[in-house]
């Protein structure tokens, strides 16, 4: 037999492994036609008496049907690498994106969907990335969009937590709250402490002046703004340090007096209103207290040991203690959300 004929069997084969029905059916189609053609051609001069046989025109015939074999093999291997290539980009893109929610969002607890999201779309990008290299281009194709849909979801809900972090006229407050308290502490020269929520961080200001800066832990639904007992939320406003208590269950522990008038009127304009439950009260009992950053509070802010002896040596009675959620819209968590969404 000659070898032209075995070698576009061989290129048949190869096509075959290469997925050739998927990329390009019909001029594999084209080629199988082809090459059965030549078969027959080869098996009427095979069944000639030998002497009468000629297999130039089969060897060329063969040699035209390897030729267009190996374009489409070709063709098909390129088109392959270019999808390869552009999956390969779609799935770095989503990678980072879940690294940046990630990032934005693993310093607070309100974050159930968040991760519930973020977990089906890493598993998503996990099986993506494994049927990329076998070559399964559709699947793995269907599976970066069901992650960049778990990622979509996963913003909302937490554009859903921030988003009053970005209302102009609750920054003002907050930001008019925390030049009070520094003011106060100018005026009087004395010790006055600012908590800004989103940033997780304490601040103490002697005469004005910044004189410590702490990380700090919130309860699960810390971001929000504390309504009723069992909320498990953490309030904001301007209270004072009303007993200091040296052993405490946490450590030690600053109480402040939550709730203000200002908390019991929102506590009554809620309730009114349905929008907490009937027989919840508004609570109370809200502490800075140590134990831990990372240990979870309800509702009260937590600080490491160590740090919980600097602002308990440093405080009173009386000491000025104002909770914020965020006084700029330049804060880099709040950026870092608009810049993703912006590119989302």
């Amino acid at each position: 037999m000659p070898p032209e004929a075995g070698e576009a069997d061989v290129l048949d084969q190869a096509l075959r492994r290469a997925g050739v029905t998927l990329f390009a059916e019909k001029q594999y189609a084209e080629f199988r036609s082809s090459l059965k053609s030549g078969q027959r051609d080869l098996a009427r001069e095979k069944a000639k008496f030998g002497w009468f046989r000629n297999y130039g025109p089969v060897r060329a015939e063969f040699k035209r049907i390897h030729q267009s074999g190996a374009v489409l093999l070709d063709k098909i291997e390129k088109m392959k690498s270019g999808r390869a290539r552009i999956l390969a980009e779609a799935w770095d893109v989503s990678a980072e994106r879940v690294r940046q929610l990630k990032r934005m969002t693993d310093y607070f607890n309100e974050n159930g969907e968040v991760r519930k999201n973020l977990t089906q779309a890493e598993i998503s990008l996990a099986e993506a990335r494994l049927l990329i290299k076998k070559e399964d281009y559709e699947k793995s194709r269907n599976l970066l969009e069901t992650s960049e849909r778990h990622i979509r979801l996963a913003a909302q809900s937490a554009a859903a937590v921030l988003n009053r972090y970005l209302n102009e006229e609750q920054l003002r407050r907050w930001q008019a709250w925390a030049a009070e308290t520094v003011s106060e502490s100018k005026s009087k020269g004395i010790i006055a402490i600012v908590v800004f929520k989103l940033e997780r961080k304490l601040h103490i200001y002697r005469g004005g002046v910044l004189v410590g800066s702490y990380d700090i832990g919130l309860g699960r639904f810390g971001l929000s703004d504390k309504l009723y007992s069992g909320d498990e939320a953490t309030p904001e406003g301007k209270y004072r340090i009303v007993k200091k208590y040296p052993n405490s269950e946490f450590y030690k522990a600053l109480l402040i007096n939550y709730p203000n008038d200002e908390d019991m009127a929102a506590y009554a304009s809620a309730k009114k209103n349905g929008k907490i439950p009937a027989e919840a009260g508004i609570g109370g009992f809200i502490e800075l207290h140590g134990g831990g950053k990372d240990s979870l509070t309800k509702g009260c802010v937590g600080l490491e040991n160590i740090d919980m002896d600097h602002v308990y040596g440093l405080t009173e009675v009386g000491t000025p203690v104002t909770i914020v959620g965020a006084v700029s819209v330049e804060n880099s968590i709040l950026a870092d959300l608009k810049k993703f969404e912006e590119h989302g």
